[in-house]
């Protein structure tokens, strides 16, 4: 994997716009994704330290494969998964591994969080009634047609968990 600080710093932009965008518009656009994937595979390929091309597009491969399932059975956006493909890109098969693991984790105690203040902000009985017609596909609590949404972007703990993995790779390197 690599290591150097260039690196790192090319990563940590490429994930910091992914989260902030896709907080703020709920999207992660192909003028981000498309040519950070492209730059991920150059870099590896041509770099002082890069793991080479096969490495990368091994990366990529494994980004893609791990959301393109959920996406086509209407679980994310095809933002995510174009955004993990070319994270993959730069992180390599196994740097992808353990970014998705963590930011999974981070996501899944996310919305734990959102759901439990939820539940004590305005009851735990108006709250199953919201959830339950929202994925009924019925009108909602409130009587109006409910559009469900994210709550929480993926971009925002996947940028968290790829800031603790390049951490550690820098670690890694220096010691």
């Amino acid at each position: 994997m690599h290591a150097g600080y260039d690196f790192a710093a090319l990563v940590a932009i490429f994930i910091t716009l992914c989260a902030v965008i896709d907080f703020r518009t709920q999207r992660i656009p192909n003028w981000l994704t498309m040519p950070a994937a492209v730059c991920g595979l150059v870099y590896s390929g041509l770099a002082p330290g890069g793991v080479g091309i096969a490495w990368s597009l091994a990366g990529f491969a494994v980004g893609l494969a791990l959301l393109i399932l959920p996406w086509l059975l209407g679980g994310g956006g095809m933002g995510d998964v174009k955004m993990l493909a070319a994270l993959g890109a730069w992180l390599g098969p196994l740097g992808i591994l353990i970014a998705f693991g963590l930011g999974s984790m981070l996501a899944a105690l996310g919305m734990i969080g959102v759901l439990t203040m939820n539940v004590f902000s305005d009851g735990f009985s108006q709250t199953r009634k919201r959830y339950v017609a929202a994925a009924s596909g019925g009108a909602s609590a409130t009587g109006g047609q409910r559009r469900l949404r994210r709550v929480l972007p993926f971009a925002v703990p996947m940028a968290i968990s790829t800031w603790l993995v390049l951490a550690w790779m820098l670690t890694r390197a220096a010691g």
